[in-house]
């Protein structure tokens, strides 16, 4: 083998007296665990979408009841009169959507007089024919064999006809409207007298007859908008939801953060130490998970009623249980990994091992779990809620919203539709919320794009 000279001469040393040769300082920064774990949730776009989501629910879940504060009338007669109209919202009314038109079957008379009323202008959409107009056809037309007819109208002016203006005999009691002396002086002044029908001798009391959207809701049927539409009882479908999210969201972080605390305490203990208490009380949670959770919270509501710290210890009673089994699992599969035995072998105490070394390895899970127990809490106690099983009595709840919609979705879907969108959208959400924390914590993920 023939080794090639190299000429000598050609060969220049590096190193010389006032040369220097040093390493180079690194430029980057230090990237910590939860700033990785930040940097790798901004790249998944699903996760950031569902989050800007809770974010949007949770800001209406506070502060939507605030948005529209609504009294309807005291008296449940006058109050059903604005009740069971559809959802109404400025700006896309004139799209064609949410505009509070709804379809209604009447016979051509009643069509007819509410069309000529001087109070009937604007009530009727579409779907009434011209030919009904026409005093001298408008006797001879039958439509389809029968007389009843299905228009579109304007809900929110035809349920002020109704309630209002639909007798102008001023004979229907369904018009009529007894006040005081006080009271009639205050809706004088508020411009709200129809007709004086009658007065006593006394003149302490009056029959009168009053613009109804005024009297109930301080303003005009064309000004009055009902996002969500209104229920049974004329109250707003909108705050209602609101209020009802509210409590199940309150509620359902309050458990969570119980359970979550109750659980990894007791669960990373069991888990890291194990030996005999770890036998033993593994046996007793054996037990206690044997409990069926209907039977715990039957017993409850039995004794001390469906009162909201009930429902909380309820779902407490055994719902730390899955906390505890996932904590107690993560912390024994570490327990025993090459860096925690190098972490004691170098003085560690447990108390930092358990945090510093094995909880961050585990936190993937846990947070997982946690973000899908909040829907999973939600959807649980609306199912209870729907079944009559959890009553609030006075309390609204999303439950019982849908209960009552599903009883009347035919006539009025909006009573449903809302409801069950919010419990579909946050249990979406959360989920994927819950799937991009999950890979953020994952420590083997740490640095892969």
């Amino acid at each position: 083998m023939n080794i090639p000279e190299i000429d000598k001469s050609k060969l220049v040393l590096i190193k010389s007296e006032d040369t220097v040769i040093s390493d180079v300082a690194l430029e980057t920064r230090e990237i910590g665990y939860y700033q990785d774990a930040w940097n790798r949730f901004k790249r998944n776009k699903a996760s950031v979408a569902a989050f800007i989501i809770i974010c949007i629910i949770f800001f209406f879940v506070f502060f939507g009841p605030l948005m529209k504060v609504y009294s309807p009338p005291a008296n449940l007669a006058d109050a059903r009169k604005v009740g069971n109209l559809p959802p109404k919202i400025p700006g896309l009314e004139n799209l064609g959507i949410f505009d509070g038109t709804r379809k209604v079957s009447a016979g051509k008379n009643f069509l007819i007089t509410m069309a000529k009323s001087e109070y009937g202008e604007g009530i009727i959409i579409s779907g009434m024919p011209d030919v009904l107009l026409d005093e001298d056809l408008a006797n001879d037309f039958e439509y389809d064999g029968v007389y009843n007819l299905t228009v579109k109208v304007d809900a929110y002016r035809y349920a002020n006809y109704i309630s209002s203006y639909l007798d102008t005999n001023n004979s229907s009691d369904s018009v009529k409207k007894l006040m005081s002396k006080t009271e009639f002086e205050d809706a004088l002044a508020r411009n709200i007298i129809i007709d004086i029908l009658s007065v006593t001798p006394d003149g302490n009391t009056y029959t009168v007859r009053v613009d109804f959207f005024k009297y109930a809701l301080d303003q005009n049927p064309e000004d009055t908008y009902f996002w969500f539409g209104s229920d049974a009882d004329g109250k707003d479908l909108f705050t209602l939801l609101w209020v009802g999210a509210r409590i199940s969201i309150i509620m359902a972080i309050s458990i969570v953060l119980i359970n979550a605390i109750v659980g990894l305490t007791i669960g990373s203990i069991s888990g890291y130490y194990g030996g005999t208490f770890d036998l033993l009380f593994d046996r007793f949670v054996d037990i206690l998970a044997g409990i069926p959770f209907m039977a715990v919270l039957t017993l409850l509501i039995i004794r001390f009623g469906t009162e909201l710290w009930v429902v909380v210890i309820a779902f407490t009673a055994t719902g730390w249980l899955g906390t505890y089994s996932m904590s107690r699992m993560q912390f024994y599969r570490f327990k025993h990994r090459e860096y925690i035995l190098a972490a004691r072998t170098l003085g560690a105490k447990d108390v930092r091992i358990m945090f510093k070394h094995i909880f961050p390895n585990a936190i993937g899970y846990m947070v997982t779990s946690f973000a899908l127990a909040i829907p999973s809490f939600v959807f649980v106690e609306a199912s209870y809620s729907y079944l009559q099983i959890i009553d609030y009595q006075e309390t609204t709840s999303v439950g019982k919203l849908l209960e009552i919609g599903q009883g009347v979705m035919a006539n009025y879907p909006h009573l449903l539709v809302f409801p069950a969108l919010y419990i579909a959208i946050l249990m979406i959400a959360f989920n994927l919320f819950g799937n991009g924390l999950r890979d953020a914590f994952n420590p083997s993920l740490r640095g892969v794009e």
